[in-house]
């Protein structure tokens, strides 16, 4: 039986962790944007199908998108529709994926964080009002192995900071 692929979430979220406010990203951010493309480059990507629906342009090739819907009958061209995380790690883990990395929406990443072995997470510098919302981090659970601080500039319309947790096995 081969080993199921590392589950890594990757997100960014303002300091009271708003995703998204009706459906769109608050915050004009090109640096987060090229972090997180140069992170999911030729990976399997596990997305909502909302999430799904707003990146459909974005996706590349090498991307494996696996969508996790409660309708079984979606269809995702070059890419799965799957009913349940166990579904998505049998799917690529048997395609000898390493890694599934997690890319949203809320819905997605509070059914899946509990499974995650690691979370590359941008924290946007504001605090904002929003509908989805990143799920929240606990100190005994995870472990902060790498921070980078960055500042607003011309481009980037607020600061962040990119954190690299692991969890904290016992």
């Amino acid at each position: 039986m081969k080993q199921r692929p590392r589950l890594i979430l990757i997100a960014a979220a303002s300091r009271n962790r708003v995703l998204s406010s009706g459906g769109k990203i608050p915050w004009l951010m090109p640096r987060d944007v090229a972090h997180f493309r140069a992170q999911v480059e030729g990976k399997w990507l596990l997305l909502g199908r909302t999430t799904y629906e707003q990146m459909r342009g974005w996706l590349r090739p090498g991307h494996v998108p696996v969508v996790l819907t409660r309708q079984a009958d979606f269809e995702v061209p070059g890419g799965w529709a799957v009913t349940s995380l166990e579904e998505a790690f049998a799917l690529s883990g048997g395609a000898g994926a390493e890694e599934l990395w997690c890319c949203g929406g809320g819905q997605t990443y509070e059914a899946v964080i509990a499974e995650a072995d690691e979370i590359i997470l941008t924290t946007v510098d504001l605090e904002l009002l929003g509908d989805t919302f990143f799920p929240a981090l606990s100190e005994r659970d995870w472990r902060i192995m790498e921070m980078a601080d960055f500042t607003p500039d011309l481009k980037n319309t607020a600061g962040m900071t990119i954190a690299r947790y692991v969890r904290i096995t016992n």
